[in-house]
């Protein structure tokens, strides 16, 4: 969607925006000086519309968006996924000895399976419970006599039918939250993600290289470019405000969290770029074209951070830090007085 108006208009943005200049204006508003300071980068965020601190929040989206619900868990916010999750012992990260995995101690649950790796697979979840969508075996995957997998989740063990299928009701439990939510969070991932040629849904995730060449014409590569990423969002959207609230409200933004491999033939740095660059040109469209829908800038806020403080030692991970840097600008972005004066 195209932005346009006259120069009257323009200059009259132009001079009330105080972070308008990236070599000009007050040197505390300078993007120059902002991004040479050394320490995480503020940005002033003006929101579309403020948050009642009462409203309930429905997050959904990759490991970043977990991090997200931390913080919020932290400030005392509604988060609906709270309590939702899949019993630690269950994924591969799981270490009998220490008595962890999956970021959950023994006998806790983990938000971690509900992570969500593209729009297409985030779709396919909403449609399961919005839509009462139903597919063979619940989409899961014998792959051995005995051995399930789901690639709707992230980060499970293979198991059993009866535990796979009863993780598989536990994520539908979480992902019903929605239709209580006033606010969703979105955080889009990647674009690259795989299909199963057998019930033609993506896949959150692959069943890891050696099953891939155990079975290559179940499973094909998929990059999603940004026609067919758009028309997604644009269906979640209208899929959500049908189905739960009428009036629900979006805060859309793109995890900074980089692939982690990629299939294309390319530098997994370009790779990544490209990924991030499709979505991020589709928040802003979804910015652009509706009033109810706001794009919020974690993505710039980690990115244009010094790297050596906005990411973990594995240059993969975001900082807890960091996380907390961005949420605090959240925060005051759209719970605060002075957020609620300024979206009105």
């Amino acid at each position: 969607m195209k932005i346009e108006y006259d120069a009257g208009t323009a200059l009259s943005i132009m001079r009330s925006n105080p972070v308008r200049g990236w070599i000009s204006g007050k040197p505390e508003r300078m993007a120059k000086e902002r991004l040479t300071t050394g320490d995480f980068l503020k940005v002033e965020h003006r929101p579309k519309f403020p948050i009642d601190p009462s409203w309930p929040i429905f997050t959904m989206g990759s490991c970043f968006a977990r991090e997200v619900e931390n913080i919020l868990m932290m400030r005392g916010l509604p988060l609906l996924l709270r309590g939702h999750g899949v019993p630690a012992e269950h994924f591969e990260s799981w270490n009998e000895e220490s008595g962890r995995g999956g970021g959950a101690n023994r006998g806790e649950l983990s938000r971690g399976a509900l992570n969500k790796y593209s729009v297409r697979s985030m779709a396919h979840e909403l449609k399961r419970v919005l839509l009462d969508e139903s597919y063979p075996d619940e989409g899961l995957i014998e792959l051995a006599s005995g051995q399930w997998f789901d690639p709707h989740a992230s980060g499970l063990r293979l198991l059993g039918r009866d535990e796979a299928f009863a993780n598989r009701q536990r994520l539908l439990a979480a992902t019903s939250t929605i239709k209580d939510a006033r606010i969703c969070f979105f955080t889009l991932g990647l674009t690259e993600t795989w299909l199963d040629s057998q019930t033609g849904l993506a896949m959150n995730i692959h069943p890891g290289p050696n099953w891939l060449a155990r079975m290559p014409e179940r499973f094909r590569f998929v990059d999603y470019g940004y026609d067919a990423t758009l028309s997604d969002m644009l269906e979640i959207i209208e899929l959500v405000r049908a189905h739960c609230h009428p009036e629900m409200r979006f805060i859309v933004t793109v995890s900074p969290v980089p692939l982690g491999a990629t299939f294309k033939e390319a530098d997994v740095i370009v790779a990544n770029s490209g990924s991030k660059s499709v979505l991020r040109a589709v928040a802003e469209e979804l910015y652009r074209r509706f009033d109810f829908v706001d794009y919020f800038p974690s993505y710039e806020i980690v990115l244009n951070s010094p790297r050596a403080i906005a990411f973990e030692e594995d240059q993969l991970h975001v900082a807890r830090n960091m996380v907390a840097q961005v949420m605090t600008t959240f925060q005051e972005s759209y719970l605060t007085p002075a957020a609620q004066s300024q979206a009105a």
